[in-house]
């Protein structure tokens, strides 16, 4: 009887324990594929910053060695594992907010995995033997533990090797590795172990982990079959790598395209355009070149040229302040400096810039059309002068608005289609210094279209209002003087105003003001309309919009308007007083003479 309850609970035993083999089994392919899911799902971006200051100092990549691709791929996989793992500086790592949003609608099994999967370290371990066909016998090097790993897939040829990896605790007391195998040569172990503290253990384990991957993909490591060489890629792997960014899908559009660019893919990349977008677009040029891929490497040099010209337009156009390949410039020096990217993106974004300087639209030689568009800017400037100096009533600024409309009625009739189209637009920002519209405003985009500009409202870098006046260069020119006339003379009208109507609302009158003003130019506009159709004198007026237009597509902006908020209060009479004072008026005589 005793033989017999001896056997009954060793087989009790050893199916209990088969159960738990089961069990474990189970859970541990789900956290795997957990591992590989939160992988997937990080930003490449995050990814390629971990990973630029590693390739800064790497050996350059022999273009026919075949390997160059495994290589990429295996230190993208480890910046990635670096990347779930390590806390940011709002103090979760991505793979908690990652198990935090799966758990919400989990089932029991997928909340333990997910419980599992946030428990994961990372260990240095040797392997040591295996003892059955799930499980591997390993020494933790940190402490001299003995550990358990659920594993059927390590060849022997991996029995006594070194292998730094990320290890998570399952129930049954195994552990199952995620993430990469890394096997470890001497100099690597050596690198790992100088983290190792008597009594200690391990210290900083993912400083140490930083500290390994970075030694590996600098010098290289130790390749072992079925570790981190295979006959084919992983699937996991495959993965990992196919998921891109709006740059790289971008950037796969152009592969696919063959060379016949389209005008939309310009587009979006006009559109896609900006300082970090560049310098990821600069880097990811010199990654593919040293991993072999001169056609990837194209393909993204394109994509930052393309960008480059946009922000060059961009400056032109006064978007922003004018100053963004500054901007660009000096993202790539800290990036280098840091050692986030390689020395060659420098190179790089030097090459383009001299590129985009020599191809940059070379100004009119037509003497003659240059000589009459400085007389034309020279005489604006003139009533500009007069005006500022002397100060400047709604009359004198509508007046000069009627001889700014004169000139450049005069200006377009010495263009012909052309020279027009040949002539290269330009803009200017006007900052208010305000972070709030102030009635003057509602004049800005009568003034545009009065000159026949284009212009937006933006935010300046320290976050006050500014907009832009965008067309061809006397255009603008006219817009922006006509305007600073406009400053001047809400200045006046409502000193004015205020001086006979002492309890008056000011904002009330100004309201009526800009209305008062808005409307006239309107009206003035319809005159000169009328006056010139006879004379063709505006029938290229159509043709130069088409030109801003196209201008304008190339700049890359989206443009968003902006809902007008509820209706204001004002008392009648002084909105009543401020719109008499913009519409009744004659023009003054010193300034219809200048």
């Amino acid at each position: 009887m005793a033989g017999h309850r001896g056997a009954t609970a060793r087989k009790t035993e050893k199916q209990s324990r088969k159960r738990i083999d089961s069990d474990d089994a189970s859970i541990a392919t789900l956290v795997e594929e957990m591992c590989v899911d939160a992988l997937s799902g990080l930003p490449p971006a995050k990814i390629e910053e971990i990973l630029r200051p590693w390739l800064a100092k790497a050996a350059p990549l022999d273009p026919n060695d075949p390997s160059a691709a495994s290589f990429l791929i295996e230190a993208l996989t480890l910046a990635g594992c670096l990347a779930l793992f390590t806390p940011t500086l709002m103090g979760a790592a991505p793979i908690e907010r990652y198990a935090k949003q799966r758990r919400a609608d989990a089932d029991a099994e997928t909340r333990a995995a997910l419980d599992i999967l946030v428990q994961t370290e990372f260990h240095l371990v040797q392997y040591k033997s295996r003892v059955g066909e799930r499980r591997l016998l390993a020494q933790d090097r940190a402490s001299g533990a003995s550990i358990s790993l659920l594993d059927d897939t390590a060849p022997e040829s991996a029995m006594l090797v070194d292998v730094a990896t990320w290890l998570a605790p399952l129930p049954g007391g195994d552990f199952v590795a995620v993430g990469p195998l890394l096997p470890l040569d001497e100099t690597a172990l050596a690198e790992a172990l100088s983290f190792v503290r008597p009594g200690k253990g391990l210290v900083n384990p993912r400083r140490c982990a930083a500290a390994v991957y970075r030694h590996v993909v600098r010098h290289g490591g130790l390749r072992v079959e079925g570790l981190n060489v295979f006959s084919e890629p992983p699937a996991e792997a495959e993965a990992f790598v196919e998921e891109r960014d709006a740059l790289d899908a971008l950037a796969a559009a152009f592969l696919a395209a063959e060379g016949e660019t389209t005008p939309a893919l310009v587009q979006e990349a006009r559109e896609l355009a900006s300082v970090d977008i560049i310098v990821h677009a600069l880097s990811r040029s010199v990654i593919s070149q040293r991993a072999g891929r001169a056609n990837v490497a194209d393909i993204f040099s394109t994509l930052a040229y393309l960008m480059l010209e946009t922000l060059d337009r961009r400056d032109v156009a006064g978007f922003g302040g004018g100053r963004m390949l500054e901007e660009v410039e000096a993202d790539v020096e800290r990036a280098v400096a840091h050692e986030r990217a390689h020395a060659g993106v420098r190179t790089l974004f030097e090459e383009l810039r001299r590129r985009l300087l020599a191809a940059r639209r070379p100004k009119s030689t037509d003497s003659e059309a240059d000589a009459e568009l400085a007389r034309v800017l020279q005489r604006i400037q003139a009533l500009r002068a007069k005006t500022v100096e002397q100060g400047c009533t709604e009359q004198e600024a509508l007046a000069s608005a009627r001889k700014v409309a004169e000139l450049l009625d005069r200006y377009g009739l010495t263009l012909c289609e052309i020279e027009m189209r040949e002539r290269p637009c330009e803009g200017v920002g006007v900052d208010t210094g305000r972070k709030r519209r102030a009635p003057i405003d509602e004049c800005a985009p009568t003034v545009a279209h009065f000159c026949d500009c284009k212009m937006w409202f933006e935010k300046s870098a320290s976050g006050s209002l500014r907009f832009v006046f965008f067309g061809l260069p006397a255009d603008v020119a006219a817009a922006h003087v006509l305007h600073d006339l406009i400053v001047l003379a809400f200045e006046a009208e409502t000193a004015a105003y205020k001086k006979r109507e002492p309890g008056a609302s000011a904002r009330s009158f100004q309201i009526g003001l800009a209305h008062g003003i808005c409307h006239k130019l309107h009206t003035m506009e319809a005159e000169r309309d009328a006056a010139n159709q006879a004379s063709g004198a505006r029938a290229l007026v159509p043709i130069k919009r088409s030109v801003i237009d196209e201008e304008m597509e190339k700049l890359g902006l989206s443009f968003h308007a902006k809902p007008q908020g509820r209706r204001r209060k004002v008392t009648i009479d002084d909105y009543e007083a401020g719109v008499a004072a913009g519409r009744h008026f004659e023009p003054h005589r010193s300034v219809e003479g200048a």
